[in-house]
């Protein structure tokens, strides 16, 4: 009977130690994933900040693209206007001379 509660005794010691270093096992990995959880959300919070700060900066890109598009428009209609007025100014100076040199042809002659 005393050899059978010893026996019993040890069985018992031994499951005790197996479930103590499988419960110390489980305690670390469970450790481990909540340092791996703490760094994931730590990552996530910086992904997300960088996130909407790349998409401010692609409406602020869009927006400077749009307004040097309509600022290039402006430029190239007022560089337009100054071209066909400088032309205008041009087509009188030579019609200027052309009746300059008639009434100097017609003063020699």
């Amino acid at each position: 009977m005393e050899a059978r509660l010893r026996q019993n005794v040890n069985t018992l010691r031994d499951e005790r130690d197996k479930a103590t270093t499988e419960n110390d096992n489980l305690r670390r990995k469970l450790s481990l994933q909540e340092e791996e959880l703490r760094l994931t959300k730590t990552k996530l919070g910086r992904v997300q900040q960088e996130k909407i700060s790349i998409e401010r900066d692609s409406r602020v890109a869009v927006s400077l693209a749009r307004s040097l598009d309509n600022s290039t428009s402006n430029d190239m209609n007022y560089y337009k206007r100054k071209v066909n007025e400088l032309s205008d100014n041009l087509q009188r100076a030579h019609e200027e001379i052309r009746q300059l040199r008639g009434q100097k042809k017609q003063r020699n002659a």
